[in-house]
């Protein structure tokens, strides 16, 4: 038992050459509708792509029948890249894959995708008994995992498997933050800050002193917040009278995160009351909208879970000491875990992702591939 590597490279080169950056998806859609046939699966294309501005149809769901009783095993990737991601030119290296620098080279997500189409060819071609193999490629997982967020999972049965979308193959990714995206707007009081500026109230102070009492930053191993945009204010002699604030708080726990959320809201009705004042025997008091909007749910796969131990007892046998580990930020197991997927998540050999100087590290991407047809043949549910 063993891939084809000659074909896997091939296949991953094909695949970069065409070009899918996030929301323009439809052609690698078709090609690969196309390759799923061919291997003999039944193919779905579902609606995900009607819902939102994207030139493709939908996620692809191509289920490839097991020759073993057995529930179906997922396997997963995303169809789009980052931009600039037109016209790549892979340059095959004797020890990894390259852009020709003037693009990224797309090895996040499509190498993913090149090791599910051969771990489904050479179980074909080996005649290796093996589980239904479920194959889901997503839309748009690169701007806010919108593909995922509209996947019909009616349409797949399985609810175990690996996504194919870190970097390292010694690193499997098994925990997720939740994360609360938050808006914040005061109304404070405008006034001439020339001639009368204690007749206003300035939401800039406001929020300055909210932001001034408030845990910022890592608030510990497993949870860290931060505000990262502040409009506000358009006179340098004007007490500004509104001001707006958006940020996030992440945590690998769902009660540190609402415990996080509630301690940034609260230091923003403290400062409301601060700067509460009497006016002309008239009491002002600031106007606050919190608004808090869940982004996208944990992840958190049991390190004792079978498809984790399946994962590193195939790592082993590939010389590839695999350690569970946590990310700090989000990908598609986000989304499809609090769908009911269980998907930890495998790396595939790339490096310097989202920039011209990505690269795929072959050694590593061979031994994921190897990684992941050996869970897939030691599956069975």
């Amino acid at each position: 038992m063993t891939i084809n590597q000659k074909r896997l490279v091939e296949t991953f080169v094909e695949l970069a050459k065409i070009d899918s950056e996030s929301f323009f998806e439809k052609d690698i859609q078709e090609v690969l509708v196309s390759k799923l046939k061919d291997l003999g699966c039944k193919v779905q294309v579902d609606n995900a792509g009607k819902k939102y501005n994207t030139t493709a149809q939908g996620n692809v769901i191509g289920l490839f029948p097991g020759t073993i009783k057995s529930a179906p095993i997922v396997l997963s990737s995303h169809m789009d890249t980052v931009v600039p991601g037109k016209g790549v030119k892979p340059v095959v290296k004797k020890d990894k894959i390259t852009s020709d620098g003037t693009t990224v080279l797309g090895a996040d997500d499509k190498a993913g995708i090149a090791i599910i189409l051969e771990v489904l060819k050479t179980l074909q071609e080996q005649k290796l008994p093996h589980p239904p193999v479920e194959a889901v490629f997503t839309l748009t997982e690169e701007n806010g995992m919108a593909g995922a967020k509209n996947l019909d999972v009616k349409k797949i049965k399985g609810r175990e498997g690996i996504i194919l979308d870190n970097e390292e193959v010694n690193e499997l990714l098994v925990q997720g933050p939740a994360v609360n995206t938050i808006e914040v707007e005061i109304k404070g009081l405008g006034a001439h800050a020339g001639v009368c500026p204690e007749k206003g109230i300035s939401a800039i102070e406001v929020a300055a002193y909210a932001l001034s009492i408030m845990k910022l930053g890592r608030i510990d191993k497993e949870t860290v917040a931060n505000f990262g945009i502040i409009k506000g204010g358009s006179l340098t002699n004007a007490v500004t009278e509104n001001i707006y604030l958006k940020g996030e708080a992440r945590s690998l726990q769902d009660g540190k995160l609402e415990k996080q959320t509630a301690h940034m809201k609260a230091c923003f009705e403290k400062a409301i009351k601060r700067y509460t004042k009497k006016i002309n025997g008239k009491v002002h008091k600031p106007v606050l909208t919190f608004t808090v909007t869940p982004r996208y749910p944990a992840v958190n796969v049991p390190k004792t879970h079978p498809m984790v131990k399946a994962i590193l007892a195939a790592g082993k046998a590939q010389g590839v000491k695999i350690s569970p580990v946590a990310s700090g930020g989000g990908c598609d197991a986000n989304i499809l875990s609090g769908k009911g997927f269980i998907l930890p998540n495998l790396g595939v050999g790339c490096r310097d992702c989202h920039t011209v100087k990505e690269s795929l590290l072959l050694k590593e991407f061979f031994a994921a591939c190897e990684i992941a047809l050996s869970a897939v043949l030691a599956y069975k549910k």
